[in-house]
């Protein structure tokens, strides 16, 4: 279910659009064929996901493709370590 906060509108909506919506947030949950509830099953498939996407240059992304298949690791410690110096950081501000 898509969970939506009264704080994470944007500012353009009118009152009416506001009172709409709380009155929807008050609205039982249907299910249907088309949008049957979730099991324990079915919601342990989902994890968390923190992934960003990032543009790399294909000059460096043949660098990268270079250090091996767990080159997806080694760019996220070599981020994790670029992250935890800051002399590095204001370099690249």
């Amino acid at each position: 279910m898509a969970k939506i906060t009264m704080n994470s509108l944007p500012a353009e909506l009118t009152p009416d659009e506001i009172a709409e919506l709380d009155v929807a947030g008050k609205m039982p949950v249907t299910f249907d064929e088309d949008c049957p509830e979730m099991t324990d099953a079915m919601l342990k498939q989902f994890h968390r996901m923190n992934k960003v996407t990032i543009g790399i240059s294909p000059n460096n992304m043949k660098k990268v493709k270079a250090l091996g298949p767990d080159y997806p690791k080694i760019l996220s410690h070599l981020l994790d370590l670029a992250l935890n110096d800051a002399e590095l950081i204001k370099k690249c501000l």
